[in-house]
């Protein structure tokens, strides 16, 4: 036999079981005998700190091998384990499953969808669940790995080796490629292993999503025509509609400034804007943040009905036609006189047929364009302005604009007078329908086929006497007169044109004509009264109906075209003429599940590799015979002269020696605490400080390690 020195410095894998034993100096040591088992030898040695007695084991612990065995027989344990592995190595096709129902649900509608509410459930889960799989997956292969490569008859490089056992978690992958330094492409490529954990827990919850689809279909849709006939083409239909025609402009004046710069009138009813260029033919986009309230041509708005499923997912898109009146003013004099002013408009060429007197220190006065109540007194109604036309003048007949003359009074019978040409400028409107907002022009153009000739300076508005004539007449007292005498204040429509806009219906005493009203901006302000009221009087008894969806009632006053009549010659009112657009588009917008193909082939490549890991782990584990002693503690006893274990066992691994010996008590201790220089082992112990047992069940002594001690 050797002795103890040489024995001491041989490398333990020439030593012999026996050998490794007697290698041990030992200064005092006590032996048991009849222990009955492993867990007693460790435990008795305290009773008998200085004896030496001659010790065997007569009896041990009834799972240790009582003979040689077969490496991993297949009792329940192991199948137990097996059907559990079996299970993890399916288990990543449950996210194949996941991505191939989000595929088939890509597409489908949300609303009432419970199927696709819970999947979206399940997807949420994805980046906790997918994680704790990709973990057990890939910690089990790497250390079937492990196994399998210390198998082979070519063995594993010790370097490697570490690598794969310390790879049971990214971070433990880094800090053993940074530890052992070595193998660093297999360090690399297990990072790169566990980099695709989180990748594929995000991609798993990022691959379903709510979006909208738009589809889009013919439509049936109406809008009245601004060349409907006018409540004022006839003294009867001005008699019936007078007050409503006076209330629905008023209403439309006293708005507030935000309602006034709407896309939409008071009813919903969209409005149709001014063009900023009459002579461009191309479509003018319309931003509603930039529009003011004069870049519209009327406060009021054009009906639109038939959008049967106008909702909050259901919009329509439809080109309307309408007119307006376009309105250029030049100031032609301030602080005219009474015979000033009747020398711009003499009674043949300005016709307005009625006129009011203009009293001074209570004389005969003279006339001017205007009303009177004739019959009751000729002084009663009063406004603060009067306007006249050309209408009747030959150059206005044979092709020329319409002039109006518009005169504010300044309250010492003199007079601030403007000049203002008239034309119809024909638009094309193309109209956008959505709940709860209504309709709005999103865009505008010169009609390219407006209802009269290039040439022909006549329109629809000033096609017929009695329209002109009779709103003009009532256009000073749209909203509201003055009966107290000679006028004392300036109407709202007077207030207003001065540039009074905020609040139009504040009283103010007659006053000069403001120095910094510009022509642009009067012009602009005329335009748009003159056309409210227009408007007002097309269809005013269903004007503030603002439901979309009705259709026309009446379909004798139903154009399939929009192609302007003209107006009508009757001498009846008959309300607003629907005009059909056959262009007109229903939008139905529904929200549906979408995929996100990106993180789809994400989660796919993932969890393929996942796959792949999983059944070759599975196969590695049932073709590899090798006991599982790797990354046991119960391992480190296997063979160690300190640690007083049976002989055999060889074949059982890490988890049954770790059951098997599952009370027993060991430390890391010095194990020459006399010498000058320790020996570092794991060594059981018998709960006593400075005292361990060696596989003998020798109580041995053992010193605590310590930094700055030397070891063997």
């Amino acid at each position: 036999m050797a002795s103890y020195h040489e024995l001491n410095h041989m490398p333990q894998s020439q030593l012999t079981y026996d050998e490794r034993l007697n290698a041990i100096p030992i200064s005092e040591t006590t032996s048991y005998n009849g222990a009955s088992s492993i867990d007693e030898v460790s435990q008795k040695g305290l009773n008998h700190p200085n004896t030496t007695l001659t010790y065997e084991v007569v009896e041990v612990a009834p799972e240790w091998p009582q003979g040689p065995q077969k490496i991993a027989p297949k009792d329940y344990v192991w199948w137990i384990g097996t059907i559990g592995d079996v299970i993890l190595s399916l288990t990543p096709v449950a996210f194949f499953v996941i991505t191939a129902l989000v595929i088939q649900l890509e597409g489908k509608p949300t609303e009432n969808n419970k199927y696709g509410e819970s999947l979206i459930e399940a997807t949420k889960l994805s980046p906790t669940i997918y994680p704790i799989v990709f973990a057990a997956v890939a910690s089990r292969f790497y250390k079937t790995l492990a196994l399998w490569g210390a198998t082979r008859s070519g063995g594993i490089s010790i370097g490697a080796l570490e690598q794969i056992l310390g790879s049971q978690s990214f971070a433990g992958s880094l800090f053993r490629l940074l530890s052992v330094r070595s193998h660093v492409s297999l360090g690399l490529m297990i990072l790169l292993t566990w980099a695709l954990s989180p990748l594929g827990g995000q991609s798993s919850s990022r691959l379903l999503f709510k979006t909208t689809e738009v589809s889009h279909s013919k439509a049936l849709a109406y809008y009245s025509t601004t060349d409907s006939e006018s409540s004022f083409s006839s003294a009867s239909g001005l008699q019936v509609a007078s007050s409503v025609t006076n209330s629905l402009f008023t209403s439309s004046l006293m708005a507030a400034e935000d309602q006034r710069r709407s896309m939409t009138d008071l009813w919903t009813r969209p409005r149709v804007p001014r063009l900023k260029d009459l002579s461009n033919d191309d479509w003018q986009i319309i931003n509603q943040a930039e529009m003011t309230e004069t870049d519209y041509a009327s406060l009021i708005g054009i009906k639109i009905l038939g959008l049967a499923k106008l909702n909050s997912t259901t919009s329509y898109n439809l080109t309307a036609e309408a007119t307006y009146v376009d309105l250029d003013c030049k100031q032609v004099q301030r602080n005219a006189t009474v015979n000033e002013t009747l020398a711009y408009i003499p009674a043949k060429r300005w016709t307005t047929p009625i006129y009011y007197v203009d009293k001074n220190n209570d004389t005969v006065g003279k006339r001017l364009p205007g009303y009177h109540d004739s019959v009751t007194s000729p002084d009663n109604k009063r406004a603060s302005f009067f306007v006249t036309s050309d209408y009747s003048t030959p150059e206005r007949t044979s092709g020329g604009y319409l002039h109006i003359m518009f005169g504010s009074h300044e309250g010492d019978h003199t007079y601030t007078l403007y000049n203002c040409t008239l034309r119809n400028v024909p638009l094309e409107l193309d109209l956008f329908c959505s709940s709860p907002l209504g309709c709005g022009a999103q865009r505008i153009r010169r009609s390219k086929a407006p209802q009269w000739k290039n040439d022909d300076a006549h329109g629809p508005f000033t096609l017929i006497m009695p329209v002109v004539h009779n709103l003009l007449s009532h256009f000073p007292f749209a909203a509201g007169f003055y009966d107290n005498g000679s006028p004392r204040y300036q109407s709202s429509i007077d207030n207003y044109l001065r540039g009074i806009t905020q609040f139009p219906f504040k009283l103010q005493f007659l006053s000069p004509w403001p120095t910094n009203v510009t022509d642009k901006a009067f012009s602009r302000r005329f335009t748009l009264l003159l056309n409210s009221y227009y408007y007002a009087s097309l269809d005013p008894f269903t004007a503030t109906d603002s439901n979309y969806t009705k259709l026309p009632v009446n379909t004798d006053r139903i154009m399939s075209q929009p192609i302007y009549p003209g107006p009508y010659l009757s001498s009846g009112y008959e309300g607003a003429t629907m005009v059909m657009d056959p262009n007109a588009t229903e939008s139905s917008t529904r929200e549906i599940y979408g995929l996100n193909r990106h993180w789809a082939v994400i989660l796919v490549l993932c969890t393929s590799i996942l796959q792949i890991l999983s059944l070759a782990g599975l196969f590695l584990r049932l073709t590899t015979p090798a006991p599982d002693i790797f990354d046991y503690g119960a391992s480190l006893t296997r063979e160690n002269p300190f640690v007083p274990v049976p002989k055999g066992g060889s074949a059982i691994g890490g988890p049954e020696r770790a059951r098997v010996l599952r009370r027993m008590r060991v430390k890391m201790a010095d194990v020459r605490p006399d010498d000058q220089v320790g020996y570092v082992a794991l060594v059981a112990t018998t709960g006593v400080p400075d005292q361990g047992v060696n596989a003998n069940g020798e109580v041995i002594p053992t010193r605590g390690l310590s930094r700055w001690r030397r070891y063997w």
